[in-house]
């Protein structure tokens, strides 16, 4: 039994017998032959464990790195891959022996899909490129449910496109009956309409479910001027501020989908045009070619400047246009030559395409390069069938646009038709019932699985570049080998999960058989097959292939099972598509989709795939990389053209130790206007001067020994309590070769320096707070509205944000909790806007999995609650039944004192309010936000003027409609609170109630129960400069939550540091929305072991002699001082980025940002200056801070690459708190924008203190 990917499979296995009936009086009985690891399963076991029964975390990684090829995988990656599988095999927990996965479980992990995928899952193409840089998913008369003829018009298949992640939708737009409103339908025929109103709101609805990057709705336009304006408006309206509307009518270079993300994009041409063209066609051409036509698909293309001034469109529809259409004036080929600095788009149907790749495919080729090709089906496909779409990649059409829809065929006379209304011949309207998917549209799927199923895959570089002499690619050519892959087809299993015993045959079990195809460039496609194995549900084939590939880039991989029958058409078992370049090498699950793509719950195979590169012959320059092109150019030109590509490696692994791959080249080739090349000496790491003085003085005779490195680490690392053995460890640790292991030489000594054993905090993942103190005197690491998956409108709700956050440390998870659409059940979303629900129950299991995988101190989880007492009581047993007695229940109702971390470890704590009260509250606060105004000052300003964060929504209500518990005091009268559940009630541990009254009222510290206030960012800043001492008594036995501002729906943050300057335990980030803000966070919550609390400053948790308390707005006198902060150099980005990722003429050229983040006296950024072509920079600069609140400072370090004529790209970045800094020579990794860890970019730096 597998589990698929969305839920668990809950039946049995199906072991035993089968019994099949033979002229209803014979049985016949067949075994049922259980699944086994197939031999290479056994040998790779084997290995990994060194002849052992069972195989450890550290076996498993070993396995995952050598024969998975997953090099970045991590230890903890393997532990949780080990946890998952133990769950699942041993669901009670009670048979589990301890020791590690047996070979069945290891082999159960194989065929664990979601565990083992054979692509990668996530994002990471360069979404930064123009549109026409991508293919794009693209639907075709996106709104018909079945055949282009007589099926009905909805937005039920728009809806389920987009859900399946298809990011271009096509409405044909028609004046109604009465001429007064606008309808969708496809015109000519016999569709049924829909209202174009009905369309909109569901694309608004539906079209960021499945991607976040933008929606292309074409309009094939056939409406008078007025109904084009109401259009205009219907649009506006319906979308407001998602609509993407251009800068200029016509576009010099199309957007980025990164730019565009979370936009509607607008695709259409001049009405007036397009009826002359369409009177036009009709007269000239040949009457066979018309079923060649879709109707309403005839694209044209205007260039002039008349179409922009043209006075037959209404202004206000005109200006929605971002992707333009019109018509051509002339012969299709000199329209592609047509030189323009405007980009367009134009359209051709399938049989187009391949006349004109057939005759002049470069001028495809070309055109696409900065303009859209949209290619259609022919007009005769009125079943909705699609066709082969590979010949328009191969000439980089982006917009190959397809029948999603299922469809089918009538028989002329069945219905009462008249024929003649069909404008067709006799013979095509006699078709025989047909469907529109097919092995067209499985190929299509297949393409964009890739880059995350995002919608939007980048094309490979040969066809965005031209080659030295002008040339593009042409996939006619003879083309070399590039790769060869290696597919092996080990077995299968699941169909008797998924199927009855009798589908495939009634007198006896399946004869199944695999077909692998390759589809791609013309010499790479092939189709083999394994042999068949008959009477059996489990078939183990064992059969390898290979398949030589010219252009690896576009080829996708075909698997298709069937059941062999001897007097029948053979019958199918499943098929999937899988990109080749997404795919991932080693053993892999491969789980089968149905004929309509929808993935069977059970049925998978099990099958290897090895990648052999092929170097023996020249490759052609098109798809060479830069490095391959002859001649000489030594004038460098520092106003550099970037080339976005993205990096080689992810980006989230620690490396286990600090060697590095061999540098493979001494110079490294960049390539100059396709003709000539600048050659650059790549530099290699070496000890600055520092490091050698330190070393000639800590060593004798070139060699440092125990006692030397024991020494150094007490003087210059400042580590009083390093004893020899640690020291002996630092050297045995390095793995240097059998001459060095007692002692080191100088590259030794740089080596540990520069090493992953070196870090500027505590390598202890302990604890080393006093975690006694109630919970109010520790900052917490708190998410906000941690279910959400993007932005704050209209993104996705999940429990997936919740599992990463818990992962990174996050102790506060916010769940917003309303009732379901049938008011009997809980889900969790962000209420008023477009977020999709999850269930609460669904949030509350990956809570209790995850809560304590990285720290065990307490989770709280804080409920928005807008419940009825029914549903409450509801909420209260699914807590006490998931959480069990890791549940913390108050022994009162009202808390005297919080209690500790320590006492609540490995514990769920529930905080929210009474709903009554938010209800009270939310009509208060909505009058007070009437005369409010939202700050558009950004975080940055706090830091030191830097560029501020774009605000895409102005002029929304300052509170975040969800968060609205501002300013509570706690009620706990009864007669005030007759409708809560009490089940409910008791489970509150911490409490927040109703405002009752100003700011000072709620600010006054109750000596008999303690609760929690909330605000949000700016009310915090506008209460600081007259409450800003009484925030802080509050917050010494109280608990403040400071949540991000309601404009803030980019799920951007805020400056946290005036927070946590007067005493907020909680606050609330967008943990989804990196940037500066959020590294701040996790700079923050590296302290104390990572465990998610920081003990707060004892001037925050006590008052003074005379029960003065701390107040931030004093200037105090400098206390300690970070005296040297020196900024030796930097070395991995050749490891960890393409050579041309930062500039595409020559190596970066970086510098780095260092500075304090604190309170405003302290809070400072300096920078070195800036290398020029150097991969491994060394600055040797040092910077000196002066701090008057070292407690809460943090030290910020970005590196960036300097661009005359761009913005400077980035290059890594972390955040470090002063307090735990340690002293000396250290190794500071790097992060990514995201915060997770660069394999291989790391600083060395020198911090000093006095």
């Amino acid at each position: 039994m597998w589990r698929s990917s969305n839920k668990y499979q809950n039946r049995e296995n199906k072991t035993g017998n089968y019994h099949y009936k033979m002229f209803k009086c014979f049985n016949r009985k067949f075994k049922i032959n259980e699944a086994a690891p197939p031999l290479d399963v056994k040998l790779a076991f084997v290995e990994c464990t060194n002849h052992g029964d069972y195989m450890t975390a550290v076996q498993l990684r070993r396995f995952l790195v050598l024969y998975q090829e997953e090099k970045d995988c991590s230890l903890n990656h393997a532990e949780m891959i080990m946890e998952q599988v133990v769950q699942r095999r041993y669901p009670d927990n009670k048979s589990y022996h301890g020791k590690g996965l047996t070979i069945n479980d290891f082999f159960h992990f194989l065929m664990f899909d979601d565990l083992n995928p054979p692509i990668r899952n996530e994002i990471h193409n360069d979404m930064d490129a123009p549109l026409s840089h991508y293919y794009i998913y693209t639907g075709h008369n996106s709104y018909l449910t079945g055949n282009q003829l007589s099926s009905d018009c909805s937005e039920v298949p728009i809806a389920k496109a987009l859900q399946n992640g298809v990011r271009v939708i096509e409405l044909d737009v028609w004046p109604n009956s009465s001429k007064d409103d606008i309808n969708v339908l496809h015109g000519g025929t016999l569709t049924t309409p829909i209202s174009l109103i009905r369309c909109l709101k569901t694309i608004k609805e539906f079209a960021f479910v499945a991607s976040a990057y933008p929606v292309i709705i074409t309009l094939e336009d056939h409406l008078t001027e007025e109904l084009q304006a109401k259009v205009a408006e219907m649009i506006t309206e319906t979308f407001g501020l998602m609509l993407y509307i251009p800068e200029s009518q016509r576009l010099q270079e199309f957007p980025s989908p990164e730019s565009l993300k979370y936009r509607i994009v607008i695709s259409t041409k001049p009405p007036k045009e397009y009826l002359e063209e369409k009177d036009k066609a009709i007269e000239e051409e040949p009457e066979l070619e018309t079923d060649d036509k879709s109707d309403g698909d005839q694209e044209y293309e205007d260039y002039s400047d008349n179409y922009i001034n043209s006075g037959d469109l209404a202004s206000g529809y005109r200006r929605l246009i971002t992707i333009h259409a019109g018509k051509p004036k002339g012969s299709l080929r000199k329209e592609l030559r047509a030189v323009s600095d405007k980009v367009r788009r134009l359209s051709l149907n399938e049989l187009e395409i391949e006349r004109a790749a057939a005759s002049y495919g470069d001028d495809l080729v070309r055109f696409s390069q900065r303009n859209i090709l949209r290619i259609y089906p022919k007009g005769t496909r009125v079943d909705s069938s699609n066709f082969k779409p590979l010949v328009a990649w191969m000439h980089g059409a982006q917009m190959i646009a397809f029948n999603m829809q299922v469809g089918w065929l009538f028989k002329a006379g069945v219905f009462n038709l008249d024929e003649s209304k069909l404008n067709l011949s006799t013979n095509i309207v006699n078709f025989s019932t047909k469907k529109g998917y097919g092995k067209s549209l499985w190929l299509m799927q297949g393409m964009f699985k890739a880059n995350g199923g995002c919608g939007y895959v980048k094309k490979p570089d040969f066809l965005l570049k031209n080659g030295p002499d002008n040339e593009v690619f042409d996939c006619k050519r003879n083309l070399p080998v590039k790769m060869t892959l290696k597919v092996r087809v080990y077995m299968g299993d699941g169909w008797r999960l998924d199927f009855s015993h009798t589908h495939f045959d009634t007198y006896s079990p399946p004869d199944f058989y695999t077909k692998v195809f390759i589809v791609g460039g013309p010499a790479d496609d092939a189709k083999k097959k394994t042999k068949i194995i008959t009477d059996d549900w489990c078939p183990v084939w064992n059969e390898e292939f290979t398949f030589p590939l010219t252009v690896p880039e576009l080829a996708i991989l075909g698997i298709e099972v069937r059941e062999h029958d001897m007097s029948d058409k053979d019958d199918f078992g499943g098929q999937t598509w899988l990109p080749v370049s997404e795919i991932k090498p080693g053993i892999r699950s491969i789980p089968l989709s149905d004929k309509k793509g929808k993935k069977f719950n059970n049925v998978r195979l099990l099958m290897r795939f090895e990648f052999v590169e092929t170097n023996k012959y020249p490759a052609p320059i098109h798809i060479l990389s830069s490095s391959s092109v002859s001649g000489n150019y030594q004038n460098k030109n520092k106003n550099k053209t970037k080339s976005k590509n993205h990096h080689r490696p992810k980006h989230t692994i620690k490396p286990e130790s600090t060697s590095h791959p061999t540098i493979p080249m001494s110079k490294q080739t960049y390539k100059v206007c396709f003709c000539f090349q600048r050659r650059f000496h790549v530099t290699v790491s070496e000890a600055p001067a520092d490091i050698k003085s330190l070393f000639q003085e800590y060593s004798e005779n070139g060699i440092m020994t125990v006692d030397h490195l024991h020494r150094f680490l007490i003087n210059v690392q400042k580590e009083p309590n390093a004893t020899k053995e640690e020291a002996q460890a630092i050297i045995d640790n390095l793995h240097l070769n059998i001459f060095h292991r007692k002692a080191l030489n100088l590259e030794g000594f740089f080596k540990y320096l520069f090493g992953v054993g070196n870090p500027p905090l505590s390598p202890s993942l302990v604890a080393h707070h006093d975690m006694t103190a109630p919970l109010s005197h520790y900052f917490i690491f708190t998410g906000h509205n941690s279910y959400l998956t993007g932005n704050q409108l209209n993104s996705d709700c999940s429990d997936a944000p919740i599992i990463q956050a818990l992962k990174r440390g996050v102790r506060v998870i916010e769940l917003d909790i309303w009732p379901n659409s049938k008011k009997d059940n809980v889900d969790v979303l962000h209420g008023g806007t477009l977020t999709t629900p999850v269930e609460l129950i669904k949030c509350l299991r990956s809570i209790k999995e995850h809560a304590f995988v990285v720290s065990e101190y307490p989770v709280v989880i804080t409920l928005e609650d807008h419940l009825t007492p029914d549903l409450q009581a509801k909420v209260a047993e699914m807590l006490i039944q998931t959480f069990g007695e890791i549940l913390f229940t108050p022994g009162s109702e009202c808390l005297k004192e919080f209690p500790s971390p320590e006492f609540l470890k490995k514990r769920i704590i529930i905080s929210t309010k009474p709903p009554k009260e938010y209800l009270e509250s939310k009509n208060i606060k909505e009058k007070e936000n009437d005369a409010q105004k939202g700050k558009s000052s950004s975080d940055e300003e706090a830091w030191g003027k830097e560029v501020p964060n774009l605000k895409g929504v102005t002029g929304a209500h300052e509170k975040d409609g969800l968060d609205e518990e501002n300013n509570y005091d706690d009620d706990l009268d009864e007669k005030s609170q007759p409708n809560i559940a009490p089940e409910y009630k008791n489970l509150i541990a911490i409490h927040a109630g109703k405002p009752k009254g100003g700011l000072t009222e709620c600010l006054k510290v109750d000596p008999n129960n303690v609760r929690r206030l909330s605000l949000s960012e700016q009310q915090l800043e506008d209460a600081v400069g007259t409450y800003g001492k009484d925030i802080v008594r509050f917050t010494q036995r109280n608990i403040l939550r400071v949540y991000p501002k309601g404009i803030r729906v980019d799920s951007s943050n805020y400056n946290p540091l005036i927070g946590w300057s007067h005493g907020a335990q909680m606050v609330a980030f967008n943990m989804q929305g990196y940037g500066r803000s959020l590294w701040l966070m996790h700079g923050m919550f590296r302290a104390n072991g990572g465990c998610g609390y920081v003990k707060k400053p004892d001037f925050l948790v006590k008052a003074g002699p005379h029960n003065e308390v701390f107040d931030p707005s004093v200037k105090f006198p400098v206390k300690k001082t970070l005296k040297k902060v020196t900024v030796y150099m930097g070395e991995g980005w050749y490891f960890d980025f393409r050579h041309t990722h930062f500039d595409a003429y020559s190596p970066p050229d970086f510098y780095t940002r260092v500075g304090i983040a604190g309170v405003p006296a302290d809070t400072i950024m300096k920078k070195t200056r800036t290398l020029e072509d150097n991969w491994v920079p060394a600055w040797n600069e040092e910077f000196e801070f002066p701090l008057t609140i070292p407690e809460l400072a943090l030290l910020r370090i970005e590196v960036h690459e300097y661009d005359m004529s761009e913005k400077d790209d980035f290059g890594g970045q972390t955040c470090l708190p002063v307090s735990e800094l340690r002293s000396g020579i250290r190794a500071v990794p790097l992060h990514d924008r995201k915060g997770e860890k660069y394999r291989s970019v790391k600083l060395l730096m020198r911090f000093e203190f006095i």
